[in-house]
């Protein structure tokens, strides 16, 4: 494969951004006890022509997210859009970092209850 081609050289795997950010939305959502970000939506501009890797965006483009489940998707789908992953690897990812998340604010609970020491 040529250096210069955007997907990588490899298999699919699961992807670690659908992954790890789904798990972090549902410790997110356990912590604050809704999905919602403060205030009800969170955001980020990305101003134009401030990437470092390539010429872009040409205009601001702003992101916005209601719940954390929100923001974990677009960070999935981001991987879609960069010709990284396909789209098994991306819903695949978000249901593992789904349980795992659960898990690991199942756990967090044991410790804050003084269950675990």
């Amino acid at each position: 494969q040529l250096p210069t081609f955007v997907t990588p050289s490899f298999s699919a795997y699961v992807s670690g951004h659908s992954t790890f950010s789904r798990a972090a939305a549902e410790v997110l959502a356990g912590l604050t006890g809704s999905p919602y970000f403060p205030g009800g939506i969170a955001g980020y501009t990305i101003k134009a022509g401030s990437l470092k890797f390539e010429a872009g965006p040409s205009t601001d483009v702003r992101l916005e997210w209601a719940t954390y489940y929100d923001a974990s998707d677009q960070a999935g789908q981001s991987r879609l859009w960069g010709g990284i992953h396909i789209q098994a690897d991306d819903f695949t990812g978000r249901r593992i970092g789904s349980e795992c998340g659960k898990a690991a604010w199942a756990l967090a609970q044991q410790y804050y209850r003084g269950a675990i020491t």
